[in-house]
């Protein structure tokens, strides 16, 4: 494991355990919904991070313009 990945990998695992606890005593109790309710907002964080992520390397990465004339010599067709 690398340091703060595997620590971050670790708490994710945590996370999973505990949850997964959770909803064994909420089964018992007769609250079936709320361990589904629990998984969601794991989930949806999960997902807002990763996109979260994605913006903003995509804004740090420099755009290419395709619009502008391209210069040099372009290939010949040889038939």
């Amino acid at each position: 494991m690398e340091g703060r990945e595997g620590v971050k990998r670790v708490m994710q695992y945590a996370a999973i355990v505990v949850v997964a606890i959770i909803s064994y005593w909420f089964y018992l109790k007769q609250f079936g919904a709320v361990p589904f309710l629990l998984i969601s907002i794991f989930f949806f964080y999960k997902a807002y991070r990763e996109y979260r992520g994605r913006t903003i390397k995509q804004k740090s990465t420099p755009q290419i313009d395709h619009s502008a004339s391209s210069t040099g010599k372009k290939a010949e067709i040889i038939t």
